[in-house]
């Protein structure tokens, strides 16, 4: 593994200046604040810190995170050690690799369990339980989940690859009223960001998804809709163990397999 001991004490301003543009340019606004060869930023939209680095002006170049639930999703090439008080760290061949990963870094530290569950909780506290006001937290909750699915897929449905926001679903694995908890109905990995027709195949239990991620069509689609899926070109769907006991529910509860 890649040792960060080589990274500089101190940095020349135009250097400062790239990094600091890796922040900045993805969300990470507040700072910087320098320690130890790490440059610090954090967030005012999402949970969390970060720090970069660099060996010299051409690279290569580290990102430390603050969140051991984002480290653990992530899928880049680790370093070691991170900087003090974060989880993990990661190395980038290139600047332009850095901005990738710190942009990703904040799409999943805004969309992660526990952070769209904390903005759900700040965004109804005082709405009282009348049929009205239970609308209205539904209403508050079905939005927080969908932007929350919209960061973790990077905005595309990862079966038709469609991108257009007007097309695209959030759909529940465990469907909102059969989960117990504000944490499950929340929880992004009990969501999938579909396009319209995928969302309403898989919502009306049509289709689901086994473990390795490959899809699973009911006896009850006719052929013409089992074509209008099955010709976009369908991909395999990436799917972590976090998912994996909520599309089970998903097979036994909603996916009409007979």
């Amino acid at each position: 593994m890649t040792r960060t001991e080589g990274r500089l004490a101190a940095y020349p301003f135009v250097l400062l200046s790239e990094l600091r543009d890796a922040a900045n340019e993805h969300g990470y606004r507040i700072g910087p604040e320098e320690a130890g060869g790490w440059i610090f930023f954090r967030s005012a939209s999402a949970p969390g810190e970060i720090g970069l680095a660099a060996s010299n002006a051409s690279g290569p170049f580290f990102l430390s995170l603050m969140l051991a639930s984002v480290v653990r999703t992530i899928d880049f090439q680790p370093a070691t050690p991170c900087a003090r008080g974060h989880a993990g760290a990661f190395l980038f061949a290139t600047l332009n690799d850095l901005h990738i990963g710190v942009q990703a870094v904040y799409r999943l530290s805004v969309s992660l369990p526990d952070y769209p569950l904390e903005k759900y909780e700040r965004a109804v506290a005082g709405i009282g339980q009348t049929e009205g006001e239970r609308a209205e937290k539904f209403r508050i909750g079905q939005n927080i989940f969908r932007d929350a699915l919209i960061q973790y897929w990077n905005g595309m449905c990862p079966l038709s690859g469609i991108a257009t926001p007007a097309l695209l679903r959030a759909s529940h694995m465990m469907p909102w009223s059969d989960c117990a908890t504000d944490a499950q109905r929340l929880d992004v990995h009990n969501g999938l960001l579909l396009s319209a027709l995928w969302d309403a195949a898989f919502d009306a239990g049509l289709v689901s998804f086994n473990d390795d991620g490959n899809v699973l069509f009911s006896p009850h689609l006719d052929l013409a809709a089992r074509y209008a899926l099955d010709g976009t070109q369908v991909r395999k769907i990436d799917l972590r163990n976090e998912q994996k006991g909520y599309l089970a529910y998903h097979r036994r509860y909603v996916w009409k397999h007979v």
